[in-house]
């Protein structure tokens, strides 16, 4: 196997410009914000146990994720403002969905990089 060589500084720069045309400095700055909406334990416990049920109340949520319905709350806030979720009233309740099924897709994905397959969650490929 041949020794790694660096780049030249010539090439950098020009790597570097040809990156300031892809990389768009807005697009970028609200794909880290989404990141950190899904760095939070909470958000991704809402997340996969809407991937299982369709549609939840907080109650149910927070039930299902071990947190209080304020703290559900806030996190359902957060989720639905970055659109990840959507919500609609019915009669007294507020019922949780999310709003694509990228985020089903995400999940089996942030699986897969863990190793674990995503139809059994054990460490192999079904």
């Amino acid at each position: 196997m041949a020794e790694y060589e660096c780049l030249e500084e010539q090439v950098i720069s020009t790597e570097c410009e040809r990156l300031k045309e892809v990389m768009d400095p807005d697009q970028l700055a609200a794909q880290a914000a989404l990141f950190k909406v899904l760095g939070d334990l909470n958000r991704v416990k809402i997340m996969h146990v809407l991937t299982v049920y369709e549609r939840l109340c907080v109650y149910e949520i927070s039930r299902l994720i071990d947190a209080t319905v304020a703290t559900t709350s806030h996190h359902l806030i957060t989720l639905r403002k970055h659109g990840i979720i959507r919500s609609e009233k019915e009669g007294k309740h507020v019922i949780y969905s999310l709003d694509s099924q990228l985020v089903s897709k995400f999940i089996d994905l942030a699986n897969r990089m863990r190793g674990r397959c995503p139809k059994c969650g054990k460490i192999h490929e079904c």
